[in-house]
């Protein structure tokens, strides 16, 4: 008896802070309609995305991207979402000139697998992917980045807070569900069409991805964006990537390169 009481009292508090989680997204991603279509401003959570790993916990906010586009789709492109129950389910989180296709939030995971799976029916979206944007820890909201920098539910640091690591904690550009940090002044860095990529050794890559509390993009997260011509085109051409496994990869040929780990190329945290 004591068991079975203990076991509904963890449900109950289970279903008490899913219900927190679902209110502060939904207050922090309301939409307007524009058109045909739910737009919800770039200041919406939706977290990073999963690329197909199965999250730490089952029950959270999650969405499952499908697509970066340079302009809101035409009336048609909903006849691809017949398989979803609910079309109002779909967002599109508007950066800039661009407007990322977005379904849910879901607070299963499961839920979400069931959507994703759905839009990879379509040849269009065969490349959708879970994003993980919330998880709560002993009630009060993950604060995703510096680990040393975690605030309380009243705004306040609590913890033992290092001045020195948060002074180290880097603006971030979000790319294809991941991150990249921001060159500062004096370093070495690289611009394309679209960002200014930061330049780095192996052991500043790593390290910095780390202090942020994420890490190193691996080898199959990258090969995983390559597979899709549309992913792959927003990805610099001209150099490679530092990865988790310790050696750098040229995500246009999908191949490892064999240079030095002081060399100064591309970063992206996962």
């Amino acid at each position: 008896m004591r068991r079975r009481l203990f076991h509904l009292l963890g449900v109950l508090l289970l279903l008490l802070s899913t219900s927190k989680m679902v209110q502060s997204a939904e207050a922090d991603c309301d939409s307007s309609r524009q058109g045909n279509w739910n737009i919800v401003q770039d200041t919406c959570p939706i977290g990073q995305g999963l690329w197909g790993r199965a999250p730490e916990n089952l029950s959270g906010i999650f969405w499952v991207q499908c697509g970066l586009l340079s302009s809101l789709p035409e009336s048609g492109f909903a006849q691809k979402l017949n398989g979803l129950p609910n079309k109002e389910a779909l967002v599109f989180r508007q950066e800039g000139s661009q407007y990322r296709c977005l379904v849910g939030p879901f607070v299963q995971y499961s839920t979400a697998v069931s959507a994703r799976d759905e839009l990879r029916k379509q040849p269009a979206l065969s490349r959708a992917f879970i994003r993980n944007a919330l998880m709560v820890e002993n009630g009060a909201e993950k604060v995703t980045g510096n680990p040393s920098t975690k605030m309380s539910i009243n705004g306040k640091a609590s913890g033992n807070v290092s001045s020195t690591k948060a002074d180290l904690k880097r603006d971030y550009f979000d790319l294809l569900g991941l991150r990249s940090p921001k060159p500062r002044d004096g370093e070495k860095r690289y611009t394309d069409d679209k960002f200014v990529w930061w330049r780095a050794s192996l052991k500043e890559a790593t390290s910095t991805c780390e202090n942020d509390g994420m890490k190193l993009v691996s080898e199959s997260t990258l090969r995983s964006i390559s597979r899709s011509a549309e992913y792959k085109s927003q990805l610099p051409t001209r150099l490679p990537f530092w990865v988790a496994e310790q050696y750098a990869f040229d995500s246009i040929m999908m191949v490892p390169m064999p240079l030095s780990k002081e060399s100064v190329l591309l970063v992206l945290c996962e």
